[in-house]
């Protein structure tokens, strides 16, 4: 699955605007039922998170991967369960499912010359695919206030649907990133992220070449703890 890079800024542009829609809509909500906890209680051990997110990048650093012009979009879909909480921290697992990611950088392309030869040029091309990450580690810092802090580092797999970044690499990839920021939690348990991850792409020598990607990234998301 091939994608052009005008429909890479669209697609991944779209996406987190739809992302930044869901507060409003879900405010104009009426909240049901009356066991939903207040903001003054926070964030609750066995709490459930179901959530959305979107994220696109704005750099492309060689610390590990060695990609340099790359760029890469996503959007995701998250469950996560409190399996703890102390007066000021809550600890949580997520697992998150992703529908689509894509990449774009400059790769080797073939191109037939008027001669009869085949011969490989560098273009900047789009691939997109989808994945999971079923490993993930959540820390909400000041659980019981609107604004809390927290840190985040995932785990998983992405598929595409050519190999990634180029030539000789592989079409699955291996995944993780650290991310950190705000989430704000309303009294309704509906909450807003906004956050920075880094994150690395690799197919961890499963194919011929290894070059690797990685991403700063940008992401917003929308959740509700029940």
């Amino acid at each position: 699955m091939r994608i052009r890079p005008h429909w890479f800024r669209l697609g991944t542009c779209a996406g987190v605007l739809a992302l930044l829609m869901f507060p409003a809509i879900a405010s104009a909500q009426p909240a049901r039922g009356t066991g939903s906890q207040s903001t003054g209680e926070g964030i609750q051990k066995r709490d459930n998170e179901w959530g959305s997110w979107g994220g696109f990048s704005f750099d492309a650093p060689t610390l590990i991967g060695k990609t340099p012009d790359a760029r890469f979009g996503s959007i995701g879909l998250r469950y996560g369960r409190v399996l703890a909480a102390s007066k000021t921290v809550a600890f949580e697992w997520t697992i998150d499912a992703v529908p689509l990611s894509i990449v774009s950088n400059h790769r080797l392309v073939p191109v037939f010359s008027g001669n009869g030869f085949t011969v490989y040029a560098p273009q900047r091309r789009a691939v997109g695919g989808f994945g999971a990450a079923p490993i993930g580690l959540k820390f909400n810092f000041r659980r019981d206030r609107r604004v809390q802090p927290f840190g985040h580092a995932t785990g998983g797999f992405l598929y595409f649907g050519d190999q990634v970044p180029d030539l000789n690499t592989s079409q699955f990839n291996f995944t993780f990133d650290f991310s950190g920021g705000v989430q704000i939690v309303r009294s309704n348990r509906r909450s807003f992220t906004l956050g920075y991850k880094y994150q690395h792409i690799s197919n961890g020598y499963t194919g011929i070449y290894n070059p690797g990607i990685d991403v700063q990234m940008i992401f917003a998301g929308f959740s509700v703890f029940r």
